[in-house]
């Protein structure tokens, strides 16, 4: 992720446009990396929705760059219409510019931005979502897209859409996570005080990012070290004494802080681990249990039949037959694995 092109149209919704830019402009402010966003339009000033004047914007540009992500932003106006040439002129530009240019560029809408990337037939064949009140007419104007409801994010390939307005929070969220690892996304949603959040259809959230939407700082901490160390196979009442408090104390807070218990968070960020090193290594089970931090290879198995139906073998088969969706590694994931 170069740098981030916001395609702006007339009667663009602000939290649409705000919601992401917010969270990717906390990257550079937080020291964590450059990221230039970049704010394009068809015309130099365009109104939004609310009242307010958007600009000066910049010209949709003659050419992309490797890595460059474009999200075009929501708007009251829907481009299938026709009925403004700034619409068109966006339309013809993501057909035109946009489209030769992946897969080395990223395309991702907001709300009903996916309307924009439906008439330059950029959903032709492909899963994708937009607000709830317009699911249908997206499938009309795109009768090949599966258009998916009850989902925040669909993913299909380098393309990424987003429900209704504020989806676009999570949208920038989950590019962040993929960019810069699931602990870089946990700090701009706490330094922004915005939740991690997935609707029921959805497919669950990264380990390391549930159980995160609170304001415990001790607990954050405990879990940043646990997210950093999931292989940590020490006593809990070390862990707690690393925090200077009891494990009984420890266990009380974690409990009240993210409803669930701290064991049972521990487990799941093995088990995510396993689940990357059997996906990306070649590691047999046995060498996966011990990196993970299980007393044995029968205790791995059995924290995994509680929540996977195959075995680890036959799940890592299927993973690698179907070509299934790399999530974030886990920080350190690197690490361990070249011990």
């Amino acid at each position: 992720m170069q740098r981030v092109l916001f395609v702006i149209p007339p009667q663009a919704h602000l939290l649409d446009l705000a919601g992401p830019a917010q969270m990717l402009a906390t990257v550079p402010e937080m020291g964590i990396a450059p990221l230039p966003l970049v704010y394009v339009g068809a015309a130099r000033e365009t109104p939004s929705f609310q009242g307010v004047g958007l600009g000066p914007l910049q010209p949709l540009p003659g050419q992309l760059r490797t890595g460059d992500v474009v999200i075009v932003v929501g708007s009251k106006q829907h481009p299938d219409s026709q009925e403004q040439s700034a619409n068109a002129q966006i339309v013809r530009w993501l057909r035109e510019v946009a489209t030769p240019a992946l897969p080395e560029i990223r395309l991702a809408s907001v709300c009903t931005g996916a309307f924009f990337l439906g008439a330059a037939g950029l959903l032709d064949g492909r899963s994708c979502t937009t607000h709830h009140s317009h699911l249908t007419r997206l499938q009309r104007l795109c009768p090949t897209a599966r258009v998916l409801a009850e989902r925040m994010l669909v993913e299909d390939g380098p393309l990424l859409t987003s429900a209704g307005v504020s989806a676009g929070i999570d949208l920038a969220l989950h590019l962040l996570a993929q960019q810069f690892g699931a602990g870089i996304a946990i700090r701009i949603a706490r330094d922004n005080l915005v939740p991690f959040r997935r609707l029921e259809k959805d497919p669950a959230l990264d380990a390391q990012l549930q159980y995160r939407n609170h304001q415990h700082a001790l607990i954050h901490q405990v879990q940043d070290f646990l997210a950093d160390q999931p292989a940590f196979d020490q006593p809990y009442d070390d862990l707690a004494r690393r925090f200077a408090v009891s494990y009984r104390h420890l266990a009380r807070l974690f409990q009240q802080a993210c409803g669930v218990p701290l064991k049972q968070y521990h487990q799941q960020l093995r088990l995510g681990l396993a689940r990357q090193l059997l996906r990306d290594s070649r590691w047999p089970v046995e060498r996966v249990a011990e990196r993970c931090g299980f007393a044995s290879p029968q205790a791995f198995r059995a924290a995994w039949r509680q929540v996977e139906p195959l075995s680890p073998t036959a799940w890592r088969t299927a993973e690698r037959l179907v070509g299934a969706v790399t999530i974030p590694s886990l920080p350190g994931a690197n690490r361990i694995m070249s011990k």
